[in-house]
C-alpha cells in the first residue's frame, strides 16, 4: 500500500502514516522529492510525461518509474537501462496501460473515456520491443469499491494477461482510486483478488489509494462575513472558497458535510473530527431546517459557491461554520485565486491541543507571483 501524495502531501502527518504504508507514489519530481525526504521507503513514480532532467533525478532514488507512452519509453530506454540501479535491479521501470473498461460516473475522473491520454491501449504495444519493462500499471478508479476493482482488474487480464504472465514482469501496479477505509468496502474481496494475482501471476502488486488514508480526518473552519437576500436566496458570505480552498466541490462535483458550532450546554448534531470543547449541529440539505442559506465565497467568480444548505438556528456575522472531510485533495489543490487569505494547517493532538504545521499570509502569496 502506497500513499498517493497527489491526495494528501502534509508532511506533518506522515509519522501517523509511515507504519502502515510501504512508501508513496508521486507524479512527478518534486512529489517524489517529497516522499523520499519525509516518508521514506518504497518512491513510485508515473508521469504523463517526463522531461530528461527530471528523469535523471528521479534514477538516482526512485524504485519505480512508469512511463505513459510507447515514445515516452523509446526516447528514454537507453538513457534508463544505462543507468547503475536500473542494472542492479533496485530500480524498475514500467508502462502504464489503458484496459479501456470504465466504471467511473465522472468523466473529469475517468482515464478510460474516448480520447484518453492516460495509459497505453494495448494495440500500442504489438509487436514493440518491451526489452527493460518489468512492470505494469492501470489507475482507472475514483472513490469506488472493491468490485469494481475486480471487474476492471478481469478486463485488463483479457487484455494484457499474455503480457502479465511474462516473466519480464515483476509487479503490477492497480493505481488508487479505492475506497478501503470506507465502512462498507468489501476488503475481504480485495484480499482474494490480491492473492489471485500473486499467486496466479507471480508479480508484485501495489496499490496506491490517496483519499482512503485520510477521509473524515480534517475539517476547514470559516466565519460568516456577511448574510443578505437577493433574487430569492438567503446568501451567507464565507471567508473560504470552493474555488481556492476545496476546488473538488466545484469539480467533481463534490457536496461536504457542514456544521455550525453552537455554544456548549446546546444538543450536539452528529460528532466530527473538530475541537472537543466545542458542539456542533449539523446542516441539512435546503428546506429540511428552518433557515436556508446559499454558502458562498469572497471572491468574483459566479459559481463560487459551496452549496444549499440548511440550519436550526440563523447564521449571523461572525458565526463559524465547518467543514468536514477536508483533508483529502484539498490542501494539494488550494489556489490564491483572488488572493483569497488561506487558512493554517494546524494537527489536532491526543491531548486536544492543537500544534500549528504552517501558517499562510501575504507574503506567500506575493512569493507565488513572481
Amino acid at each position: 500500500m502506497l500513499l498517493a501524495l497527489k491526495a494528501f502531501s502534509t508532511t506533518g502527518c506522515f509519522s501517523v502514516i509511515r507504519p502502515y504504508a510501504y512508501g508513496c507514489c508521486a507524479s512527478g519530481l518534486y512529489e517524489a522529492r517529497l516522499a523520499a525526504a519525509h516518508m521514506g521507503g518504497h518512491v513510485a513514480v508515473y508521469s504523463p510525461a517526463y522531461r530528461e532532467a527530471e528523469l535523471a533525478e528521479l534514477l538516482e532514488f526512485a524504485h519505480h518509474i512508469d512511463f505513459n507512452s510507447m515514445p515516452q519509453w523509446l526516447r528514454f530506454r537507453e538513457f534508463c537501462l544505462s543507468h547503475p540501479r536500473v542494472q542492479s535491479g533496485e530500480l524498475l521501470l514500467g508502462l502504464r496501460v489503458n484496459p479501456c473498461y470504465s466504471t467511473g460516473h465522472t468523466p473529469l475522473y475517468d482515464p478510460c473515456v474516448p480520447g484518453s491520454r492516460l495509459g497505453i491501449p494495448l494495440a500500442e504495444l504489438e509487436g514493440v520491443d518491451l526489452t527493460g519493462i518489468s512492470g505494469l500499471h492501470f489507475h482507472t478508479l475514483c472513490e469506488q469499491g472493491a468490485q469494481e476493482l475486480i471487474d476492471t482488474f478481469r478486463a485488463f487480464e483479457k487484455s494484457f494477461g499474455a503480457l502479465l504472465a511474462s516473466p519480464r514482469i515483476k509487479y503490477l501496479n492497480m493505481g488508487g482510486g479505492h475506497w478501503i477505509t470506507k465502512p462498507d468496502y468489501d476488503r475481504a474481496a480485495l484480499i482474494s483478488l490480491l492473492r489471485e494475482v500473486r499467486e496466479c501471476y507471480g508479480v508484485e502488486v501495489f496499490l496506491e489509494p490517496g483519499e482512503a488514508w485520510c477521509v473524515h480526518t480534517g475539517v476547514l473552519r470559516a466565519r460568516v462575513l456577511d448574510v443578505f437576500d437577493s433574487l430569492g436566496y438567503r446568501h451567507a458570505i464565507l471567508d473560504v472558497s470552493a474555488s481556492a480552498h476545496m476546488p473538488d466541490v466545484l469539480e467533481m462535483p463534490y457536496r461536504p458535510d457542514v456544521f455550525a458550532v453552537r455554544p456548549l450546554g446546546e444538543a450536539p448534531g452528529t460528532p466530527a473530527v473538530m475541537l472537543p470543547t466545542e458542539s456542533y449541529a449539523q446542516a441539512q440539505t435546503a428546506g429540511d431546517l428552518p433557515f436556508t442559506y446559499r454558502l458562498g465565497a469572497p471572491t468574483c467568480l459566479a459559481g463560487d459557491v459551496i452549496g444549499d444548505f440548511s440550519f436550526a438556528a440563523p447564521l449571523q456575522v461572525d458565526d463559524e461554520v465547518v467543514f468536514d472531510d477536508m483533508t483529502h485533495y484539498t490542501i494539494v489543490k488550494t489556489t490564491h485565486f483572488n488572493g483569497v487569505p488561506h487558512p493554517s494547517v494546524q494537527l489536532l493532538q491526543d491531548n486536544g491541543s492543537l500544534r500549528r504545521l504552517c501558517a499562510l499570509d501575504y507574503a506567500d502569496f506575493e512569493h507565488r507571483l513572481g
